[in-house]
């Protein structure tokens, strides 16, 4: 954390949060070891936080399951938490960002897993345990887009996330993925301004010199 408050100086901005990524479920790949240290990451961070003169905030990055919305609620509670960001990365079993399975898209077929990708971020929005939708249009990481207009499906999401008074992520970090975009893309980040969704800046920093790329 002091690292990433040394960049962050470096560049001149004046507040920053720190939101790791927590799976509520296990998945190959993925452990959730992180749910276990919460804790005594919390506890770190608290401390950390009385040393530096810079704003810290405590946040964490939640995937969403359908099937878990208690259970993340939960454990949203039991943390004081400044903010929370909801993400999507799986569709049922599939983690829709691994390389290794980008097959799926065309076996599906890329309309169909942008409905259920879409589908999905609108039931976490409706579940209001999350105060930001991160990465708002991941599901195009790979570059892989449908030949349909997706006009109503944005228009539809961005309704949702009105209702739910939440902040949609501006995520740098699509610049260095096969997309070669910022999420969200220009047309649906029109659509979240017509709709008057607040934004929100996110390096998707994984390591200190990410931040040298955001």
């Amino acid at each position: 954390m002091k690292e990433y408050v040394r960049r962050a100086e470096q560049k001149k901005v004046e507040e920053v949060g720190f939101s790791d990524h927590i799976f509520l479920r296990h998945l190959d790949g993925y452990p959730d070891f992180l749910v276990n240290a919460m804790p005594a990451y919390v506890r770190n961070f608290l401390a950390f936080k009385k040393k530096v003169e810079m704003p810290v905030k405590l946040g964490a990055e939640v995937d969403f399951f359908p099937d878990s919305i208690g259970k993340t609620g939960a454990f949203l509670r039991k943390y004081p938490f400044d903010y929370v960001i909801g993400s999507v990365h799986v569709i049922g079993d599939w983690l829709v960002d691994d390389p290794l399975t980008k097959d799926e898209y065309s076996r599906r077929g890329p309309f169909q897993v942008y409905e259920e990708y879409f589908r999905l971020v609108s039931a976490m929005c409706a579940s209001r345990l999350f105060d930001v939708l991160g990465h708002p249009d991941l599901i195009k990481i790979f570059g892989i887009r449908p030949e349909e207009d997706l006009t109503q499906i944005y228009e539809n999401t961005a309704e949702t996330i009105a209702r739910s008074n939440m902040c949609a992520e501006i995520n740098a970090s699509g610049l260095n993925r096969p997309c070669r975009e910022i999420y969200p893309s220009e047309q649906f980040l029109k659509i979240l301004h017509d709709h008057d969704v607040p934004i929100v800046f996110g390096s998707d920093a994984h390591k200190p010199n990410d931040l040298e790329k955001s």
